[in-house]
């Protein structure tokens, strides 16, 4: 029988949120209602940014608005404790609580709400980038590991190959794919981050994954959510699938003798990383990646990048220091090729 990801799932430990009318009788304003006022005035990338935070914050209140006043720092380190169990990265992490925090100052200003400082303890830094992606080598090694079929390290396996062959499709949108999104060999989705919309061929091992979890009392492609559900009761169900998820990766690492390590991101970053190193354009990358700009898609390639600008600029001097041009650049010429 078939693995499924959710064989129980745990109550999210989110606050209760009381929208409506306050105590004055007041009605209280919220992160979604204040957003364009907040937005206004602010470039593209900017309101993009909380566009993006918001709709992070409401789905950790399991899809729940949040009134600026139910917002405090017992709140905010929940909510940064909960994007550290979905797999979220310390620099996205600290994105999106920087955009929530200038939310909330708008609105302190504007006196809407009374500042009680809720992001005071939050990390709004820049944490320096952990390699996120695995080679060629690792990709065959984690392909050719024989795992029990239905098994959960076997969904474990496919998903992460099938999201490595769909471009680096990330988890959140692989666990919302239906097959009326498939036709004429075309797989297509939108980015459930950017809302931009991704088109991915289906490939030979990519239509092999898809058979193996085909199932006629489901519409879903994947064992994930399975049945359609209240957003509330999907929330959850999607974040313990997602845990679950980055378990099965760690147990899979260790059995296919991975010395990286495997998360929900790490088939993003190696095909955006590989996609590089074989001189696929940056636009291109950025458009298979569903990217609102190339400058993100940077941001997974940067490690390449230093390499890259080294080994240039160690030819470059090389070339410009090569003999002859007497003993003491004979000396400096050698070094440079150890």
């Amino acid at each position: 029988m078939m693995f499924n990801f959710l064989f129980f799932f745990k109550k999210v430990n989110a606050p209760r949120h009381h929208q409506g009318k306050a105590r004055n009788g007041k009605k209280q304003t919220t992160l979604s209602s204040f957003l364009p006022t907040a937005s206004r005035g602010m470039s593209a990338s900017t309101v993009e940014n909380y566009h993006t935070a918001v709709r992070s914050f409401i789905h950790f209140g399991g899809g729940k608005d949040m009134p600026l006043s139910g917002i405090d720092c017992h709140l905010v380190a929940r909510y940064e404790r909960w994007l550290r169990e979905q797999g979220v990265c310390p620099n996205t992490s600290s994105c999106y609580l920087r955009s929530l925090r200038a939310i909330y100052n708008k609105a302190a200003q504007r006196r809407l709400v009374k500042d009680r400082k809720p992001f005071r303890n939050a990390f709004t830094g820049n944490d320096r980038t952990v390699k996120r992606s695995i080679g060629a080598a690792d990709i065959r090694r984690l392909h050719a590991t024989e795992l029990p079929a239905g098994s959960r390290p076997a969904l474990a396996r496919d998903l992460f190959i099938f999201s490595f062959c769909a471009m680096g499709m990330p988890f959140a949108d692989m666990a919302q794919l239906r097959r009326g999104q498939i036709k004429e060999g075309m797989l297509t989705y939108c980015r459930r981050k950017t809302g931009r919309q991704v088109r991915v061929k289906i490939e030979g091992l990519m239509q092999d994954i898809l058979d193996r979890y085909a199932r006629e009392d489901s519409d879903y492609l994947f064992p994930i959510l399975h049945r359609a559900v209240g957003k509330c009761l999907q929330s959850r169900r999607y974040s313990t699938a997602l845990r679950s998820y980055n378990r099965a990766l760690q147990t899979l690492a260790q059995k296919a003798g991975i010395k990286a390590h495997l998360s929900s991101y790490v088939p993003r970053h190696s095909w955006a990383s590989m996609a590089y190193r074989h001189n696929v354009a940056l636009p291109v990358i950025s458009q298979a990646l569903g990217h609102s700009d190339t400058h993100t898609t940077l941001i997974y390639i940067r490690g390449i990048d230093d390499r890259q600008v080294a080994k240039a600029n160690k030819k470059l001097l090389l070339e410009i220091l090569a003999p002859p041009l007497g003993k003491r650049w004979n000396r400096i010429y050698n070094r440079l090729q150890i």
